[in-house]
């Protein structure tokens, strides 16, 4: 029985708080604000996030998730949304942390995303690195052009001023190839786990790029699949995959406040 079916049931009865006990003590009763400078600075030094900074002031989280990464069975990644879920943009807070203890937080990262499918089998080997090309390689790049999918013209424009574009390096650049991380992210849309929906993680990767000597803007690729909703799964057929573009700023706890 999954989490979901599982407590639908119990929740009837027994209810049992899935959102309790999580870093930064966000839950869906959570208002969520942010200092706005670190994430000003960045904008203005060129990074690509998409988002109004009026908005920092309120922000409720609509889904919270945990991610378990392969290969890292002592580190979680947990998600707090603040947008409805289907969104194609998507914002979030993004914190990783130790597996038994929430509150040992390794990063936080400020993030906003695009999803969309991939187009054709071309598309597709390229996010999943077949064949040590694709997503994995050294560095991953977004003429002015590509850019204008995640950003209004005008916002891009100003934002790379004379450049072409914009080049992000993976970690560890000095590899020829890397394959990318691979794991299980559980979702939930309310406080019991009563809804939500499971996604396999089939590719993950980390890059980064200098906006000044001090201040780093983070790119994560992910491509993934959701492959049951509210306890049912979705067959193979059924299951769409996506491709998301994370831009990110990483924060202090002394920038987010919690009420």
């Amino acid at each position: 029985m999954n989490i979901f079916s599982y407590f639908s049931k119990l929740f009837a009865s027994e209810s049992t708080a899935q959102d309790a006990h999580l870093p930064l003590k966000i839950n869906f009763n959570s208002t969520v604000t942010f200092e706005i400078n670190p994430i000003l600075s960045a904008m203005t030094h060129g990074a690509m996030i998409d988002v109004l900074l009026d908005n920092l002031k309120v922000l409720s989280v609509k889904s919270i998730s945990s991610i378990k990464i392969e290969g890292m069975d002592n580190k979680k990644i947990y998600r707090f949304y603040f947008n409805k879920e289907g969104d194609r943009k998507r914002l979030f807070l993004q914190v990783m942390s130790d597996s038994n203890n929430v509150d040992n937080i390794d990063e936080i990262l400020f993030c906003s995303s695009v999803t969309e499918p991939p187009v054709g089998e071309e598309d597709i080997l390229f996010f999943l690195g077949d064949n040590e090309s694709g997503l994995g390689e050294a560095s991953y790049s977004f003429s002015r052009e590509d850019l204008y999918t995640f950003l209004s013209r005008a916002e891009v424009d100003k934002r790379l001023g004379d450049a072409d574009g914009v080049e992000y390096t993976r970690v560890e650049p000095e590899q020829d190839f890397m394959p990318a991380f691979s794991g299980e992210e559980t979702v939930i849309f309310d406080a019991y786990g009563t809804t939500g929906e499971s996604r396999r993680v089939m590719n993950l990767m980390p890059h980064s790029r200098a906006l000044t000597d001090t201040l780093f803007e983070e790119l994560l690729v992910a491509f993934w699949v959701t492959t049951s909703k509210n306890g049912n799964e979705i067959t193979i057929e059924d299951q769409l995959p996506l491709a998301e573009y994370i831009f990110a700023i990483k924060l202090e706890r002394i920038n987010i406040k919690v009420i």
